[in-house]
């Protein structure tokens, strides 16, 4: 029973660390510096790829923000993505 709990522990353990490095998941794809998020420069090329207003990016990546980092998460982005203007 011991081994199997410290199996899942570090099963667990290992995920955590591999999810935090680099970006994965919505907006990876927009990582051009491979930084692990999104810059307001790389926002906007999505913005613009995406045919969006690119006048907006960077109140839209400031609101989007919000740990107020200056950079973009993965899930900062997929908030995005919800509440994505029509």
């Amino acid at each position: 029973m011991r081994v199997l709990i410290a199996s899942l522990v570090l099963s667990v353990v290992a995920m955590g660390v591999s999810a935090h490095e680099g970006m994965h998941g919505p907006g990876s794809e927009y990582d051009a510096d491979k930084s692990g998020s999104l810059s307001v420069e790389e926002y906007r090329s999505y913005l613009k790829e995406s045919k969006q207003d690119v006048a907006t990016a960077t109140t839209r990546f400031a609101s989007l923000d919000t740990n107020k980092d200056g950079k973009m998460s993965s899930a900062e982005f997929a908030r995005g993505l919800q509440s994505k203007p029509k």
